[in-house]
């Protein structure tokens, strides 16, 4: 039989003082930060935020610094949309490769055929409804999912149906 080895003490954590900061010890930090342990590791003494600029600012041991973007698109102005959708569309077209080209022309042949079809589709619903159904079918149809009555206001008759559906279960 074995003996019960003693209990092991956790090492103990070294105090950082006040003016201090450990750079490799942070539990998070902004993209800067990670951008610039990437690039300079044990090199960096000292890293500040600049606010007013979207970055970060590291002070490294040979007395130069660098600095690092706090976001993905370089600290520049989100754009709208709209002007997305613009800057794609000059590079696109302006690339003058025929490649890119013929995948605008295809993208713009597939949008045109799949509006035609949906508005065909949706006329030849319409006309069927028109043709085949029976006209207080069709207001049927339309007012009682909505349960509103034909002049316009909440049908009674549609909640007492309802009503007494769920009370007959």
């Amino acid at each position: 039989m074995r003996t019960p080895e003693p209990p092991r003490h956790a090492p103990t954590r070294s105090t950082w003082r006040l003016s201090v900061r450990p750079v490799a010890g942070t539990t998070t930090g902004t993209l800067g930060e990670d951008i610039l342990l990437a690039r300079h590791g044990d090199r960096i003494l000292r890293l500040r935020q600049d606010h007013r600029a979207g970055q970060t600012v590291a002070t490294l041991r040979d007395g130069t610094s660098d600095t690092a973007p706090n976001r993905i698109n370089g600290g520049t102005l989100a754009l709208r949309p709209g002007e997305r959708a613009r800057l794609h569309w000059t590079t696109l077209t302006q690339d003058g490769d025929p490649e890119a080209i013929r995948e605008v022309r295809l993208l713009g042949r597939l949008s045109v055929i799949w509006i035609v079809a949906s508005v065909l589709l949706c006329a030849l619903m319409a006309w069927g409804m028109a043709t085949f159904m029976d006209p207080s079918a069709v207001e049927d149809l339309t007012s009682a999912y909505f349960g509103i009555s034909p002049a316009g206001l909440p049908d009674p008759t549609a909640d007492a149906a309802a009503n007494a559906a769920t009370a007959g279960s």
